[in-house]
């Protein structure tokens, strides 16, 4: 989930994008021997029964070309998401709170809602393909009269997820290697923004992770010592490109670029919950001129209470026992 800011700010898109990232890790799929791990910069393709909480991310500031400043972001959100059927689930989440510093501002972002469903799966190639769609509701978070409004309109956004596991090569070294990615575009309800009058853009976000599972080595490839055996290491990268509705170019204002991010991330996969950390670089001045932090606590309720509060409200359970 990602809070939309008025592309007028410099960093716009960057925070956009930053806290795309504190909101959009909710849930590790299973597919397979193959664990896809819930990462920082993207979602993960599968629907699960879980809840981040907190997710944090950082983007310091900057002296922009003009010499005025961009503020210290920082954000704690959350997300609950639940399965109906195997195939189905649904979420819920908001960014949550956001608070700014050089100068201080904050406020409370809108909440947003997603269905998911699973369109295919292929345990043996350890790949799937999934489809959602979001709504994040207007007017939901932080009144205008708040030092960091949320946005009073709604954003509606379809979006595509795919998983890859390369467990079905025959090299051992290629085996642990995964890639996720995902495809959202955003669709604002209005046009112009009742806050400051700006335009509200059309945005389309790509992102994708490669990974390398060293859970998954020491599952099924060679045994690692035990510091190792529950890792996941990755580079991730997410994207953000106006379509249309961006209005015209201007002094200080990143309109019509591309903004993103990448950088490392590793994961931490524990029986009961998921902890991970990333390095987010900027990928030109529009997204930001400092390294910032994402980081993620998952608690796995598929595995903690398997009979209740985890299973789906209809169908049973997937196995999960080969991927640990």
């Amino acid at each position: 989930m990602s809070r939309t800011f008025s592309v007028g700010l410099p960093s716009a898109i960057a925070a956009a994008s930053l806290l795309l990232g504190a909101s959009g890790a909710t849930a590790h799929t299973i597919v397979g021997n193959r664990v896809f791990p819930a990462t920082l910069t993207i979602d993960d393709p599968g629907v699960n029964d879980e809840l981040a909480l907190p997710a944090f991310a950082y983007m310091p500031g900057g002296i922009e070309p003009n010499g005025s400043i961009d503020p210290d972001n920082y954000n704690l959100g959350w997300e609950y998401a639940k399965t109906i059927t195997p195939d189905l689930g649904v979420s819920i989440g908001s960014d949550g709170y956001s608070w700014q510093r050089n100068p201080s501002a904050s406020g409370w972002a809108n909440i947003e809602t997603q269905m998911k469903y699973v369109f295919y799966q292929n345990p043996e190639h350890e790949f799937i393909v999934a489809g959602a769609t979001s709504v994040e509701w207007g007017s939901t978070g932080s009144p205008a009269s708040s030092s960091l409004p949320s946005d009073p309109f709604t954003t509606v956004t379809p979006k595509v997820y795919i998983g890859k596991g390369f467990g079905d090569l025959e090299n051992d070294f290629l085996r642990p290697i995964a890639v996720t990615g995902e495809m959202d575009y955003s669709i604002p309800t209005t046009s112009i923004n009742s806050l400051d009058g700006s335009l509200n853009p059309t945005v389309l976000t790509y992102g994708a992770t490669l990974q390398y599972s060293l859970l998954y080595t020491n599952s099924y490839v060679h045994q690692l010592p035990e510091e190792f055996s529950k890792l996941i290491p990755a580079v991730e990268a997410i994207f953000s490109s106006p379509i249309s509705n961006t209005g015209p170019s201007m002094p200080g204002q990143w309109v019509h670029e591309t903004t993103g991010v990448v950088g490392p991330s590793v994961y931490y996969i524990g029986q009961y919950f998921e902890v991970g950390v990333m390095a987010q670089v900027p990928i030109n001045e529009a997204s930001g001129r400092h390294i910032g932090a994402l980081a993620v606590v998952d608690f796995f309720l598929d595995d903690i209470a398997p009979t209740t509060l985890g299973k789906p409200l209809f169908g049973a359970p997937p196995s999960r026992a080969n991927a640990y």
